[in-house]
């Protein structure tokens, strides 16, 4: 509007008039509101009936590969075995590998995480007793030092089992009774939780590169397809 155009005030308007802007001005916001409500009902109702269909074909796949897991498992479970048999090798292992001389490898068994009973603290306060006995020399500083890097707990609140062989094989070189057998309370804490199982499977490509054949939804690329030269392979 120019400022020469005359504004529209309240002031001039009638009562009826005043009273038929507003009623206008109502009923715009009603529409408005009513056609957000309509488009966040429309929102949902596709919700509801997109979502089903795409969680019927990820239950079938879920199924399917554990039909699938399950096939593999059975089938290698007779050249476990004579692995076990031919090459003295204990069954027991937590992964077993398959490769043929086409360059397929397929991976079965479980990994292993670190988990201990609530005895290790009793241990681990054994050793920083023993640390506090300890003189303030520098290899004594050294020392507690070492012990201190080897009880560092990881970003899980979980100590690595790997660690304490290191110093059950210090103690052994300390050869001394109290943190002999603090070290000894933590490793008969130790108790570990094997994973699921996995299967992994890889393949040599033309290059002569490694490829890991994604089996999991969450390592698949958008529109996945197995590699053309690496077809040869699974015949």
């Amino acid at each position: 509007m120019s400022t020469k155009e005359k504004q529209i005030s309240l002031k001039n308007l009638s009562d009826e008039d005043r009273q038929a802007l507003l009623q206008e001005a109502l009923e715009a916001e009603k529409k408005k509101q009513d056609g957000i409500k309509q488009q966040r009902k429309d929102y949902k109702n596709l919700v509801n009936e997109t979502v089903p269909d795409l969680f019927a074909e990820l239950v079938a796949t879920a199924e399917h590969l554990g039909e699938v897991k399950k096939k593999v498992y059975d089938t290698l479970r007779t050249l476990v075995d004579m692995k076990s048999e031919v090459y003295g090798r204990d069954t027991e292992q937590f992964s077993h590998s398959f490769t043929t001389d086409g360059g397929v490898t397929l991976i079965i068994g479980n990994r292993q995480n670190d988990n201990w009973d609530d005895t290790v603290n009793v241990g681990i306060k054994k050793v920083h007793d023993f640390l506090e006995s300890l003189g303030k020399d520098d290899n004594s500083k050294k020392l507690v030092k070492t012990i201190l890097q080897l009880l560092a707990k990881d970003k899980t609140g979980n100590l690595k089992a790997s660690r304490v062989l290191q110093l059950k094989k210090l103690s052994e070189d300390i050869k001394d009774p109290e943190f002999t057998d603090a070290i000894n309370i933590i490793q008969d804490a130790y108790k570990p939780v094997k994973t699921k199982e996995f299967v992994t499977c890889r393949y040599t490509k033309n290059d002569g590169d490694k490829a890991d054949l994604p089996l999991d939804i969450s390592a698949v690329d958008f529109g996945f397809k197995f590699h053309k030269e690496a077809q040869a392979q699974t015949k």
